[in-house]
């Protein structure tokens, strides 16, 4: 058995992959939160969604058309957010579907303030060598 990493998308689903032991993260989402923590940019009051789904893309307009019509950003960094922005449309993964049983509905805020899914833990599938071996002959 295994726990599931925490993180929440910003389309409200659970990320899928098993957490590292003693995490409460997958190793992915484990270093963009830590990667995070550390505020370097001129542009720390724009706080960007991490590019990971079309809602997530959605949002990440939203914000820096915000910051642009309140003068925060100036013309040419605008465009090449939105560039990058187009980038990442083209990368995301458009076949998944939003599966209800994936949506979180309820979480918690850690210390830090990060949004946590529940806790869940998942049985690993058997080995396809012990299915054969418990397999009846023929």
């Amino acid at each position: 058995m295994y726990q599931l990493c925490r993180h929440i998308k910003t389309n409200g689903q659970r990320c899928q992959s098993p957490a590292l032991l003693g995490s409460a993260y997958c190793y992915f989402h484990s270093r963009v939160h830590t990667l995070t923590k550390a505020k370097s940019s001129a542009w720390d009051d724009i706080k960007l969604p991490l590019l990971e789904d079309s809602a997530s893309i959605q949002v990440a307009i939203s914000q820096i058309m915000s910051a642009f019509l309140s003068s925060r950003l100036d013309a040419r960094h605008t465009g090449l957010l939105l560039y990058a922005l187009q980038i990442a449309s083209q990368n995301i993964d458009r076949a998944s579907s939003c599966d209800d049983s994936e949506i979180v509905h309820s979480m918690t805020v850690n210390g830090e303030g990060d949004e946590l899914a529940p806790e869940k833990e998942i049985c690993e599938p058997e080995e396809e060598d012990e299915k054969l071996t418990t397999a009846e002959p023929a």
